[in-house]
């Protein structure tokens, strides 16, 4: 009989889009398993059901554009409310990195085919 491998398998660190609507739908604490980092792992759906993620690694001071700095500046430190929430990822790249807290999108409208008269 060959072993089962007892591993979560998921997607690394961030996989988000620039300018894409995202909902906050988990965040859970994660620590590392050889170096014992501790940091929060945000899980995020899109509109259009997309799943994305980001690692934000907690420290006792971080600044404003930190990963972790602009969720806090956005959203707060209480966790908590940050579910549900809606944000944009303005940019996320390395030293430059803006999140937007934003209204839940708004489905469109089906477009309405025009039939003749008879």
């Amino acid at each position: 009989m060959s072993p089962v491998i007892d591993t979560e398998v998921r997607e690394s660190a961030d996989n988000v889009k620039a300018g894409v609507p995202y909902q906050i739908t988990n965040v859970e604490d994660i620590v590392t398993d050889v170096q014992q980092y501790s940091g929060l792992r945000v899980s995020l759906v899109s509109a259009k059901g997309e799943e994305g993620g980001v690692v934000l690694w907690k420290r006792k001071v971080t600044g404003k554009g930190s990963k972790l700095g602009v969720f806090i500046v956005a959203l707060g430190n209480n966790t908590d409310r940050w579910l549900r929430k809606w944000v944009i990822f303005k940019t996320w790249e390395n030293r430059n990195r803006v999140l937007e807290v934003v209204s839940a999108p708004v489905p469109k409208a089906p477009k309405v085919v025009k039939t003749k008269a008879a």
